[in-house]
């Protein structure tokens, strides 16, 4: 029997390595539990962030958003222009966006997002943010409407209504029904296949090449939370070495939060998913280093 090409995903995510001690730092508060969450996770002490990079996936999906959207963005990511550009300059941090093949995008949400291959390639293919040898990596997408593909993998994941994650409930509603229909069940490789865009596959790769090799990550937005929650449903040990950067006022983030037990750095009274709350935190975790 051929394997799944999910299965060596998997036996990744089960069984990744531990974190190292973190110290008892006399000075409490937020800024020690940052302190003591990048030492736990990058072995040094005292912790330092010298190589960030911001990693941004780029997606596309048939039928959503203004066209050529994600076009747009990179250009003005290539330009220096966009505001992650300018945040990740300010803070000596590394910026990579990667193109999912947005002139190809994926279908609409009325037919599942990839196959089980694509999905796979599209994992693999997001670990390659690791290439740089980060010490914290700071993962995020672009893609319009982020929230929508956001709040789809989280229905489908943990239930409830769809206006419990959404502003525009009923798209999200339809879509995961018709998913449930075809049979996708409660596998979150699975959920992931029919639900989540490229660029959510490419942000779950990220953060499980960042686990295997103990690099602390910052969430940045709803969409790579919600890629967490997909890694999590695999391996609830997965995303420990992740924190949230910030939550957005997208119906759903907040929520999903608590449920992933991730309390946020920062609270951010915007809804931009291309690496805007992440690399706004970076300033808050680089501050973390000096407390002794």
């Amino acid at each position: 029997m051929t394997a799944s090409p999910f299965a060596d995903i998997r036996q990744l995510a089960v069984s990744p390595p531990a974190p190292g001690p973190s110290p008892a730092l006399e000075q409490g508060g937020r800024l020690a539990e940052i302190s003591a969450w990048l030492t736990a996770w990058s072995g040094k002490t005292p912790p330092t962030v010298n190589r960030p990079v911001v990693a941004l996936y780029a997606g596309a999906r048939q039928g959503v958003g203004p066209r050529g959207y994600a076009r747009d963005r990179l250009e003005a990511i290539a330009s220096g222009g966009a505001t992650v550009s300018r945040l990740a300059g300010v803070q000596g941090a590394g910026l990579e966006a990667f193109d999912l093949a947005i002139d190809r995008p994926s279908p609409a949400f009325d037919k599942p997002s990839m196959s089980e291959k694509e999905a796979a390639a599209t994992m693999a293919f997001g670990m390659e943010a690791l290439a740089k040898q980060p010490d914290l990596l700071i993962p995020g997408v672009i893609v319009a409407e982020a929230a929508r593909t956001a709040a789809a993998v989280c229905l489908a994941l943990f239930g409830g209504e769809a206006s419990d994650w959404s502003d525009d409930p009923e798209p999200v509603a339809t879509a995961v029904a018709r998913a449930k229909a075809e049979g996708m069940g409660d596998d979150p490789l699975e959920i992931l296949r029919q639900l989540g865009g490229r660029e959510t596959a490419a942000v779950v790769g990220a953060l499980l090449a960042a686990r295997v090799q103990k690099v602390p990550v910052l969430l940045d937005g709803y969409a790579a939370c919600a890629a967490a929650a997909v890694l999590r449903a695999v391996e609830p040990t997965a995303i420990d070495h992740c924190l949230a950067a910030h939550v957005s006022p997208a119906k759903g983030h907040a929520r999903l939060l608590e449920i992933l037990d991730k309390r946020p750095l920062l609270a951010l009274d915007t809804v931009d998913e291309e690496g805007v709350g992440g690399a706004s935190a970076l300033a808050l975790v680089k501050l973390a280093c000096e407390v002794r």
